[in-house]
């Protein structure tokens, strides 16, 4: 993807960034105001659908969802998305979870879960739908409580999206993508949007097919 006019440029003190690394990369490449702040639905909406290519169904539904949740005056700032149990939830696959009673989860990547993340595949230069699986079954495997109906729908839609924003022909996602979008929040180099639109009923559907494999991944673990 060209961001020859949009470098990379990573966020300064006061600047306001999200526990979601597909708007942090947006807001360091400044197709998001750079800062953050004060950010419109349609301003989300554009960027999801420019630069993701997400429907219009799906991307109105994330960035109004978004903004009605944790939003102020029809506006948001990315930080606003970390608060605790609203959006943002325990098990992220590279945050640490919020302290008991913290209004707000971590935005800062973990370097462990990032590290864990990347060497769950045994291929040295790739991972696959599979994989991402095991490392969110692995996460959902330690929390105390299981996560509710919302948070469990929205850790799955999140698989369900890094498949399809960067998988290729072959189902290989290049561990150099997911690196650089999930450790260091840009847009990876080399990378190009996907062809094919991802849509609401596409990611509900392999959303709905990370909850089975899940299952499965966990039922195997008990009976071991």
């Amino acid at each position: 993807m060209s961001t020859s006019n949009h470098c990379f440029v990573p966020p300064s003190q006061g600047d306001s960034r999200s526990p979601c690394p597909a708007l942090n990369a947006l807001a360091n490449h400044s197709f998001l105001p750079h800062d953050g702040r004060r950010i419109t639905a349609f301003q989300l909406m554009s960027v999801l659908r420019e630069h993701y290519h997400i429907s219009l169904p799906l991307a109105a539904l994330l960035s109004l969802g978004g903004i009605f949740t944790c939003g102020r005056y029809f506006r948001i700032d990315l930080e606003d998305l970390a608060l605790h149990n609203k959006i943002e939830h325990d098990a992220s696959l590279t945050h640490a979870n919020a302290f008991p009673n913290g209004k707000y989860a971590p935005v800062t990547v973990d370097k462990e879960l990032l590290e864990r993340l990347l060497d769950t595949s045994k291929d040295r230069n790739y991972m696959t739908f599979d994989d991402l699986v095991q490392v969110r079954a692995a996460r959902n495997a330690t929390l105390d409580r299981p996560l509710s109906k919302v948070h469990d729908i929205i850790s799955r839609g999140e698989i369900a999206l890094t498949t399809q924003l960067f998988a290729d022909s072959e189902g290989r996602m290049p561990k150099q993508f997911i690196g650089e979008w999930f450790g260091e929040e840009r847009l990876p180099q080399g990378w190009y949007k996907p062809a094919t639109m991802i849509g609401l009923i596409s990611t509900t559907r392999l959303a709905n097919l990370v909850g089975k494999l899940i299952g499965k991944v966990l039922s195997s673990k008990k009976v071991d």
